[in-house]
């Protein structure tokens, strides 16, 4: 695992994330290899959600270029049939995770959701160099609720060694999204 390592210096390796230059203060800060993997499942980017949150992220600023971030949260949400106010601690309430991981629409409810969202954020990070306030707020409840061993288990089954690996990358974005 040595992709979890700090020092990691993306322009050292590439010049572009997806078709856009990172913000310095990005780079500064998601200095980890795992962050900008764009071939890691369990990476923030690596996945087709983690991707497409990024690439929908860009269009989306192109095209609300005065609205604030936490709009596009909104607007993601919406598409989940969900409120901002739906998005709260009680998803991290053990009773509903477990509901959550028996759930048939548990990939859809639970997992591609929390992706978009720490996606997102994290594609603010690399897109303006910064987090927005409310929305290191969600993405902190996402990381939270990845991190559950029920949502592991649901997400990952058997496979200790992936729930290993996707836990240490949560725990960085905690530390990333401290600095952020």
């Amino acid at each position: 695992m040595d992709n979890i390592k700090e020092g990691f210096n993306f322009y050292d390796n590439f010049s572009e994330f997806y078709g856009v230059k990172p913000h310095e203060n990005a780079v500064k800060i998601a200095n980890y290899e795992f962050f900008w993997d764009c071939t890691d499942e369990l990476a923030p980017f690596g996945s087709d959600e983690g991707y497409l949150s990024f690439v929908e992220l860009i269009d989306w600023i192109e095209e609300n270029p005065d609205k604030p971030m936490l709009e596009c949260i909104r607007w993601i949400l919406s598409s989940w049939s969900l409120k901002l106010s739906d998005y709260n601690e009680s998803i991290l309430y053990e009773e509903n995770i477990i509901e959550d991981t028996l759930d048939y629409r548990f990939d859809r409810i639970v997992l591609t959701l929390d992706i978009v969202l720490i996606a997102t954020g994290f594609g603010q990070l690399i897109l303006q160099g910064k987090m927005d306030e409310n929305i290191k707020n969600i993405v902190h409840l996402a990381i939270l609720r990845q991190m559950n061993s029920y949502v592991l288990d649901a997400f990952l089954e058997d496979n200790e060694e992936w729930k290993y690996e996707r836990y240490k990358y949560l725990q960085i974005l905690l530390d990333i999204l401290e600095k952020a």
